[in-house]
C-alpha cells in the first residue's frame, strides 16, 4: 500500500510544473559548467591552489563544480520540492479527506518527503551522467572516480536539504514564510561549508553541518579511501532519519 503510494506520488512530482522549473535549473547548471571549468576567474584559481596546495584541474574543477553548481541547486531544489509538503493541501481543505484514508499522518508525511527525496535523487543523478561524458571531452585530466564518489556523498547532503525542508514546512505551516526559513537556514550551512578549509581550526565544528559532511570527500582527493565515503555518509544518513522523524512526530499533532 505505501510502497504504491510512494511510486504514484513520485510520478506526479514529476509532472508537476515545479519539477520542470527544477529540471531546468539542473540542465543549465550542467550546460555552462564545462564553460566555467574551461577558464575559472583567476582570483579562483588562486583560491583554490592556497587552500588545497595543488593545480590539477581536475580537483579545481570539482571545487567549483561542488560549490558553486550542485550546493547552490540542492539548496533551491530542497525548497522547490519539498518546501510547502502538507500546506498546500491543508490551505486546500484536502489534508482533511486524505488523513481519512488508512494511513496515519505521520505515515503519509514520510511517504511525501521520501517521494521528494526520489525525484531529487533523479535530478542529481542525471545531471552528474549527463556531465560526465561532456567533462571528459571539454577538462583535461577529469577524473570520472573522484567525480562520482563525490556525488555519492553529497546526494545525502541533498536528501538532507529536502527533509530539513519539509521539517521546516510542517513546523511553520505558512507557504512563503516556510520557504523563506528552509533557504536561509540552508543558505546559511551552504555558506559555511568550506570554512575548514579556509580556516582548519574550524574543521572540527564545522563537521556538524550537513553540507561539510557532503562535501568532505574533496578534502581526501589525494588518498581517498571506501572510509572517505562511507563514514559522512553513515553520518548524513542519521541526521537525515533524525530531522524525519521529528517531521513525522510533529505531524502527529498537527491540526487540520
Amino acid at each position: 500500500m505505501r510502497a504504491r503510494f510512494l511510486w504514484l506520488d513520485v510520478r506526479a512530482t514529476l509532472g508537476e510544473r515545479k519539477t520542470w522549473l527544477a529540471a531546468g535549473m539542473v540542465a543549465y547548471g550542467v550546460i555552462a559548467m564545462p564553460f566555467i571549468a574551461a577558464k575559472p576567474p583567476a582570483h579562483v584559481v588562486s583560491a583554490l591552489q592556497g587552500w588545497f596546495s595543488t593545480s590539477d584541474p581536475s580537483i579545481l574543477f570539482l571545487f567549483i563544480w561542488t560549490d558553486l553548481v550542485m550546493n547552490k541547486l540542492i539548496n533551491i531544489l530542497g525548497v522547490v520540492l519539498a518546501g510547502s509538503l502538507l500546506i498546500r493541501e491543508r490551505e486546500t481543505g484536502q489534508l482533511s479527506v486524505l488523513l481519512s484514508k488508512p494511513v496515519s499522518p505521520a505515515a503519509y508525511y514520510l511517504v511525501r518527503t521520501l517521494s521528494a527525496c526520489a525525484v531529487m535523487a533523479m535530478l542529481y543523478i542525471g545531471a552528474h551522467l549527463v556531465a560526465a561524458p561532456l567533462l571528459l571531452r571539454s577538462l583535461p585530466g577529469f577524473r570520472p572516480g573522484l567525480f562520482f564518489a563525490s556525488m555519492s556523498v553529497h546526494l545525502f547532503a541533498a536528501f538532507f536539504a529536502v527533509c530539513f525542508s519539509a521539517l521546516v514546512a510542517v513546523l511553520v505551516q505558512r507557504r512563503s514564510l516556510a520557504a523563506l526559513v528552509s533557504l536561509l537556514v540552508l543558505s546559511l550551512f551552504v555558506g559555511m561549508a568550506f570554512i575548514g578549509f579556509y580556516n582548519p581550526a574550524w574543521s572540527g565544528l564545522s563537521l556538524l553541518n550537513p553540507i561539510t559532511q557532503g562535501i568532505s570527500v574533496l578534502g581526501h582527493v589525494e588518498d581517498l579511501r571506501p572510509g572517505h565515503v562511507l563514514t559522512p555518509i553513515a553520518i548524513l544518513l542519521g541526521m537525515n532519519v533524525a530531522v524525519l522523524a521529528l517531521g513525522a512526530l510533529r505531524v502527529r499533532h498537527l491540526e487540520v
